[in-house]
């Protein structure tokens, strides 16, 4: 019986324990209201129609959904009429967020691309028709501007003042439920998904859902730390990973918008890498962090002021480079014609260099993927620790920018090189940072290379971005 008695209180005391913790956690939990009753009057719907036709399920809606539950069932339930276009105006409905009160809007431009009709639907129900004042692909924003005036309008967070896990708060209208309220956290910063390069997504587990896109994602003050632009979900709909373009990069499109209808951004004329530990060792760095260069183009800001292949930016504009993907969202913000300063590491020591950035042309694009395709052939030369590499074709050699020369790789399949990741096709252009004219010159290198560390290889690749890849012996 006291055995039982004993288990009794146990549970009697766990109960009360919890009970305390439960109304703790309730009494610190944070009331929104407030936030969203002034907050929400400056959301608004934004309501579009298309002209042409389109397909059930846009092409590039369905390459995302391809093999999901969800396009399993709409195949079964539309069949072959999933391939039909379906003609007449289509209305579909996004978010937006006013962010002046003479009646500037800012959404996404996904969500007004190609609309050849705009109306905004103010939270009191208002509508008024909308002017597409401009876009930029880029960072996926677009301005509108309604003729209305004393609006209600969100202000913008001060620059750097988003913390991880600090509570924000997405409005919106997903599947058109209007005026829809979610809360989460900052669960990331200076997230990069690749397309939009230019912008270092605030991360978060608010949940977003189709037809948020373009609301605002709010502190807790109210003011606007984001504008809530993609999820990424195997489904469609919320998985937890909810992406928002941050207040800075927003304010600054919204500004050139504002002033000519488009964005103009500078560039430096370079592709590059991360620094891995491999690469960090081969080029004597003993931090792993930073913007390995891997190509610089002829006449480019970044040629002008002597940037090489092989160097590491560390800090740009005063601020630190820790991943090669921090550096475009960096230099999309800095007006064009300005001089930059920037440290930059080679042969292990440490330089200081002011660069004048350009404007922004596709040029830059050329130098993020090169070469042609490329075949074996059959001229090769030696075999030496389980690589073989030849001289390179006529057409392997146009491939390649006027200045360089190299070998390609037939055989690299033995350590260490099948685990460095080179290729057979590979063409590599430098070794340790210095050319190669033939096959001979690549073996004379690494003979003469220092095996104790790594070894950096510059290696174009068909269809990819010349990069580096270290060797370790």
């Amino acid at each position: 019986m006291a055995r039982i008695h004993h288990h009794l209180m146990m549970a009697v005391s766990l109960i009360a324990v919890s009970f305390t913790f439960s109304q703790n956690a309730i009494a610190g939990y944070p009331d929104f209201s407030p936030v969203i009753d002034k907050a929400g009057k400056s959301v608004v719907n934004v309501i579009t129609t298309k002209e042409e036709a389109t397909k059930l399920v846009p092409d590039n809606v369905r390459q995302d959904l391809e093999g999901t539950p969800l396009m399993d069932l709409l195949k079964q339930m539309y069949g072959d009429r999933l391939e039909e276009k379906l003609s007449g105006k289509g209305p579909s409905l996004g978010s937006g967020s006013i962010i002046s009160e003479d009646g500037y809007i800012v959404t996404n431009f996904h969500v007004v691309e190609g609309a050849s009709k705009i109306v905004i639907r103010l939270q009191d129900r208002r509508e008024y028709p909308a002017t597409l004042v401009g876009s930029d692909n880029g960072t996926d924003l677009a301005l509108l501007k309604i003729d209305a005036d004393r609006l209600a309008y969100l202000p913008y967070a001060a620059t750097n003042a988003t913390k991880v896990g600090q509570w924000v708060i997405a409005i919106g209208a997903p599947f058109g439920f209007e005026n829809s309220v979610t809360v989460g956290v900052v669960s990331a910063l200076g997230r990069s998904l690749g397309q939009e390069r230019y912008v270092p997504f605030l991360q978060t587990d608010a949940a977003i859902n189709p037809g948020n896109s373009g609301g605002p994602l709010l502190n807790e003050n109210g003011e606007l730390v984001g504008i809530n632009s993609q999820i990424v979900s195997e489904s469609g709909n919320y998985a937890g990973l909810s992406f928002a373009v941050p207040a800075d990069v927003v304010k600054n499109v919204v500004e050139q918008l504002k002033a000519r209808g488009s964005v103009a951004r500078g560039w430096l004329g370079l592709a590059f890498q991360d620094l891995d530990r491999g690469l960090a060792d081969s080029f004597g760095i003993k931090t792993a962090k930073g913007a390995l260069i891997s190509k610089v183009l002829p006449n480019s800001p970044a040629a002008k002021v002597g940037i090489k292949e092989g160097d590491v930016i560390t800090e740009f504009n005063g601020r630190e480079i820790i991943k090669a993907t921090d550096l475009p969202p960096i230099v999309g913000l800095i007006p064009i014609n300005s001089k930059v300063p920037m440290t930059v590491i080679r042969d292990h020591k440490e330089m200081k260099v002011s660069i004048l950035l350009s404007k922004y042309t596709q040029q830059e694009g050329a130098a993020q993927a090169e070469g042609k395709k490329v075949s074996v052939g059959n001229k090769m030369d030696e075999l030496q620790k389980g690589i073989t590499v030849r001289e390179l074709e006529d057409y392997e050699q146009s491939a390649l920018s006027k200045d360089q020369t190299g070998v390609a790789v037939v055989y690299a399949d033995a350590k260490p090189w099948a685990t460095s990741g080179l290729r057979r096709g590979d063409i590599i252009v430098s070794v340790n940072s210095k050319k190669i004219d033939s096959a001979k010159d690549f073996y004379q290198l690494m003979r003469e290379a220092n095996k104790d560390k790594s070894i950096p290889l510059l290696v174009v690749r068909p269809g990819e971005m010349q990069h580096y890849i270290a060797v370790k012996f």
